[in-house]
């Protein structure tokens, strides 16, 4: 439970009794007591949960994340009218100024200075404690940081000739299919390395399908060789190997353009293919006929649409 005065309760986050459900609470120039009643379930009793509140005066809006995942949301209607009354008196951890508190245990507890993107607080949900390296030979899946599916392939090919069959990525499901969605970290084309190496970033991998065996490929747009509905450059599962079956691996970082390090599960990553001048790995909402999504190469890794999230499978 934080806050400070009963009358300003920017932020405040109350748990009800027996329940457990939350009440995340902001003060206002229209209300001392707005933001998200208590949803209609709360949370298990002996179990660790990931909690993160954000609030933003300039986005009029509050957000709550459990376990790193976006839970619900509260907006300011009356932008230009209703404004966040920030609280300056003593923060409560665990308790307020006039309740005890609650029985149970808080750690790790974070207070930022700005707010953090629904990106930042994935990335401080795999913090280190939790984060495991990612390795050559490493088992994982990408999942698209926006809209949250799984890159993966449903078999469908590209019509690129009678000698030239390359299966179509795309974004599918939000839950991960372990047949379709995993891949496995292989050095690039002509490279070799010693399986369990750690993987430095900003390095060039590539990365082989498990189900089909093929490798996360793409290539240049001549010959009208481009996705069906956003007419970008493609992505493919090639069974040939070569130059195009290789990606520059890049991780977001808050405060710089990309970070130095090694790889690891749950990092936010850019891959940038080689062979084309350093196109992104993209997808967006575009959806294709059988519902599943578009994957392209597209821009220089600004957009969100760039972001994805790797994830260790074994």
């Amino acid at each position: 439970m934080l806050g400070a005065k009963d009358v300003i309760r920017t932020p405040s986050l109350w748990l009800t009794k027996d329940k457990s459900g939350f009440f995340a609470r902001f003060s206002g120039n229209w209300s001392t007591d707005a933001g998200i009643h208590e949803p209609d379930n709360g949370l298990l009793l002996n179990k660790w949960y990931h909690i993160a509140y954000t609030l933003s005066d300039p986005e009029k809006r509050l957000d709550i994340y459990i376990d790193g995942e976006w839970f619900e949301f509260c907006s300011i209607l009356k932008v230009k009218e209703q404004n966040v009354v920030f609280n300056d008196g003593p923060l409560y951890v665990g308790r307020s100024f006039s309740y005890k508190g609650f029985n149970g245990e808080i750690s790790n507890f974070r207070y930022f200075n700005w707010r953090l993107s629904a990106e930042e607080v994935m990335e401080d949900f795999f913090n280190e404690s939790q984060k495991k390296p990612i390795v050559y030979g490493s088992k994982i899946a990408f999942v698209h940081v926006s809209t949250r599916k799984y890159l993966s392939t449903k078999g469908i090919k590209y019509d690129l000739g009678p000698n030239n069959e390359q299966y179509m990525v795309i974004c599918s499901g939000q839950e991960i299919n372990l047949e379709n969605d995993v891949w496995t970290v292989i050095g690039a084309s002509g490279k070799n390395i010693n399986e369990g190496d750690l993987i430095s970033l900003n390095n060039i991998i590539s990365f082989k399908h498990q189900a089909t065996g093929c490798y996360l490929n793409s290539h240049d747009t001549s010959y009208e060789r481009v996705t069906p509905i956003s007419q970008q450059q493609q992505v493919t599962l090639c069974s040939d190997r070569g130059s195009d079956d290789d990606w520059l691996v890049r991780r977001y970082n808050s405060t710089t353009s990309y970070d130095t390090g090694h790889l690891m599960s749950g990092d936010i990553i850019g891959l940038f293919h080689i062979s084309t001048n350093k196109q992104a790995l993209y997808s967006h909402s575009v959806l294709l006929g059988d519902r599943s999504q578009e994957v392209s190469c597209y821009g220089d890794g600004s957009e969100k649409n760039n972001r994805w999230r790797i994830e260790l499978i074994n």
